[in-house]
This record gives structure tokens, sequence and C-alpha cells, in this order.
């Protein structure tokens, strides 16, 4: 099969990953894709680099379409595969160029991490939530050793490492609302929310929506790790900043707005817990709903 061929079916794979009722032809699709890269990427020339990238993009976006599915376990397979391969990618980039943030060496890192922290998202999913915490770490130790503190790293690097703080945030505050760890997560959480907003505040762009989305979301989890370590003060801020950038998205801020209210309301909790005052005084903690990614 040649390039065009081989790239004509990765988009036409990735289109149809995008609509829930054709996801049976694309998970099809992706397995074909996956079989021509993997001999395209097996084979002498000077295309060894670009197949090897797509083979792992394919493997990647496969995993993500397997979890979505309800086959966690088997997007974890493919996940680890694909971050096999990116690894390769990135060191191959990385030894041809020192400049770790020119475009090569960016996005061969970011799709590195990414596809690491989405592997950590198919492990919770498959009720493994030490590992999700494991491999959110590897990921941010990644770009860490790689390109060094993340505001001097590349865009799409930046970009990638907020998103692992994000969900390094949520997975600590997860565990530290389920109460399934002795040690200081909601702290822990805090200090990952914090960095995430950080990076997320650096990148944010009016033209582009989804950086205010994500911002938002990242404020949302913030806060509620805010309310755990009893910094309200803080917490009502960033309950502001939030709610501000979540009326401006309109309806597509509506899921940040409920988990803005969760927040608000554990702050609320929270309050009148320490003070011994309320309907809530001596309740036990972390009774509020969980909201996830």
């Amino acid at each position: 099969m040649g390039p065009e061929r081989r790239t004509a079916l990765f988009e036409r794979a990735r289109e149809l990953s995008t609509q829930q009722h054709n996801w049976p032809e694309a998970d099809r699709l992706w397995g074909e894709v996956i079989d021509a890269y993997r001999r395209a990427a097996a084979g002498p020339g000077p295309g060894d680099r670009r197949d090897q990238q797509q083979l792992a993009r394919a493997l990647w976006r496969r995993g993500m379409l397997s979890s979505a599915r309800g086959r966690p376990a088997e997007g974890m397979t493919l996940g680890r595969e694909a971050v096999s391969v990116f690894t390769q990618v990135n060191e191959a980039v990385a030894a041809e160029d020192r400049n770790a943030t020119s475009p090569r060496r960016d996005e061969a890192l970011a799709e590195l991490i990414t596809a690491m922290v989405d592997v950590a998202e198919s492990a919770f999913a498959a009720g493994q939530p030490a590992t999700r915490i494991d491999l959110l770490e590897e990921a941010l130790a990644t770009g860490l050793r790689t390109a060094g503190p993340p505001p001097g790293a590349g865009v799409k690097t930046q970009e990638a490492m907020g998103t692992a703080y994000h969900n390094q945030a949520n997975a600590l505050l997860h565990r530290a609302i389920t109460g399934s760890s002795a040690g200081d997560d909601a702290r822990e959480a805090a200090m990952a929310a914090s960095r995430a907003s950080e990076l997320r505040q650096n990148l944010a762009d009016p033209s582009r929506p989804l950086s205010l989305w994500e911002l938002a979301n990242t404020y949302a989890v913030y806060a509620q790790c805010l309310a755990l370590i009893r910094d309200f003060d803080r917490a009502r801020m960033v309950l502001t900043l939030g709610n501000g950038l979540a009326g401006l998205l309109g309806p597509a801020g509506a899921e940040i707005v409920a988990k803005l209210r969760i927040g608000a309301r554990m702050v609320e909790m929270e309050e009148a817990a320490g003070s011994g005052v309320g309907p809530v005084a001596g309740a036990p903690k972390r009774r509020w709903g969980w909201r996830g990614r």
C-alpha cells in the first residue's frame, strides 16, 4: 500500500471516529491502518520516521476509541504500544535537534505526553486508579526531564503538560474524596491544579474557545481542591474566575458550571463543619457528589 493510500485510510478512520454511530466501522478501519503502517515502518527508506509517527498516532487513536466503546483494558494495551512508538520517535527527533522548543521536538514530545495521559485515563476506566496516578506522574516527569519547566517549553508541550497537571489534580482529588489513601492527596491535588491553571492561563486565547473551556474546567477542579485544604478565600476567587469564563462559553460551559456549583457547595460545607454550626456540623467529611473529568 502506497503512502497516499495509507494517509487516506488514516483520515477516513479519524473522520469515522468523530461520530458514535460510526465507531464499529472506525474500529475495523483503524485495524487496517495500523497493519498498513506497521508494514511501512518496518521497511527501508527515508519515509520510516513519518510512518512510525503515523503508526503511533493510529495506535493511540484506536486505543482511545476502544476505551470509549467500553473496552478500557484493550485501550490500555493499544495505548502502551503507542507510547512505546511515540517514545522512539521523540528520542530520534531529539537526537537530530537539540532545541526542545523547535516545532518538530515540540510536536514529538507533546504527542508522547498526551498518549501517556490518555493511557492513564484508560487505566482509571479499567478500575486501576493507582496505575492512573503512576502514569500521570510518569508523563509529567517525561516532560520536565525533556523540556524543563513547562513555561519554557514549546506551546504544544505546554498544552500537554497543562492537561497532565489537570488530570493529576483530578486523580488526587478523587482519591482524597473517596478516602482511598492516607496521604496528603488534597494538598498535592491543589498544587497540581495550581500548575495547570498557570499553564492554561498563559495559553488562554479568546479566539480559541477550547482554551477558555480548558482553563474554566481547571478552575472548577482547583476550587474543589482548595475547599478540601480549607483555603476558602482563594477558592472563592477561583470560583469567580471560573464562573466568569463559563458565562462566556454559553451552553458549552454548562458542565463546568455544574462542577463550579459543587466547588461552591464544598466551600460552604467545609466552613460550616469547621465552625461547628449549621445542619452539617459533625457530619462526615467528603459527602458531596463527585464530578470527574
